[in-house]
């Protein structure tokens, strides 16, 4: 275990899991190293990575001090975040996708907003394409109805360490749409969120259409990640008068790019909505 910088500023762990992301992970961790916050701990996983990955994090786990390198065999990205953060001593966290980025100063506005308010679970920044697309992604207004609709976050947010491990951290069984899953539960429990409106958090939409979320979109993924999380979440959904007829109107506002899926994606919640009436 390296030596953590003591401060009066909280610790904050920076956790990101790699798998096969030799060609970027070095930019990913030097925005990182870049922050202008001092007290900083690195935790980066390789989860099974067979390209080079392991030996470009051993180098940079001996050029930095404050960086910790596991690795272990693949288990998908959401055990990958949850295997870091159990090593992790952070009283804040952030989850930092290894071909992503963040701005100079997200760490310390967003430790900023954290201390001056305990009651607080997120803090998160607008978010700023690069690579293959650009400009604002432009995420809705963040409310616990509208976010049992859709997601309303990037997984890269500021969360407050006790209050992710007391709701039981990412599902292991989804590891996509795992953090929209993740905010329903952190949430529900926890609804005290703050976002700053600067572009503080960096998100490569890759030009080789190759990430977890191109490829998921691709195999149209979405519909039965979803369909388990509306299986997972059911009650709440009925709770908070999310009807089959309501929601389903809602998803499909909030999924307009998924249009071309939407005949399917219409079929298959019904059918599963209908069966779960029945069981009522």
């Amino acid at each position: 275990m390296k030596p953590i910088l003591m401060t009066n500023k909280s610790l904050v762990s920076i956790i990101i899991p790699v798998y096969n992301n030799q060609s970027s992970v070095v930019e990913t961790v030097e925005s990182v190293i870049a922050q202008d916050y001092e007290n900083l701990e690195i935790i980066i996983v390789n989860d099974g990575s067979t390209d080079n990955s392991q030996e470009v994090l051993e180098k940079l786990s001996n050029q930095y001090q404050n960086i910790q390198v596991y690795s272990k065999e693949n288990e998908g990205v959401s055990a990958t975040r949850n295997y870091g953060f159990k090593r992790s001593q952070g009283k804040y966290v952030v989850f930092l996708d290894a071909d992503d980025l963040l701005a100079k100063t997200f760490i310390s506005e967003c430790a900023r907003m954290m201390d001056e308010n305990n009651t607080l679970s997120v803090v998160y920044t607008q978010v700023q394409f690069f690579e293959r697309q650009s400009g604002i992604f432009n995420l809705p207004k963040l409310d616990f109805q509208r976010l049992l609709s859709g997601n309303c976050l990037a997984v890269t947010a500021m969360i407050r360490a006790e209050m992710f491990e007391s709701v039981g951290m990412f599902d292991e069984k989804l590891n996509y749409v795992e953090d929209w899953e993740f905010w329903i539960r952190l949430l529900h429990i926890y609804p005290y969120f703050r976002k700053i409106e600067k572009p503080l958090f960096l998100y490569r939409r890759r030009n080789s259409l190759d990430s977890v979320t191109d490829l998921n979109e691709k195999n149209n993924s979405f519909i039965d990640a979803s369909l388990y999380l509306y299986r997972k979440h059911y009650n709440l959904y009925k709770n908070h008068g999310l009807t089959i007829d309501v929601l389903l109107e809602k998803v499909n506002e909030a999924a307009l790019y998924k249009r071309k899926y939407y005949n399917t994606w219409y079929r298959r919640l019904f059918y599963f909505f209908k069966k779960c009436l029945k069981k009522k």
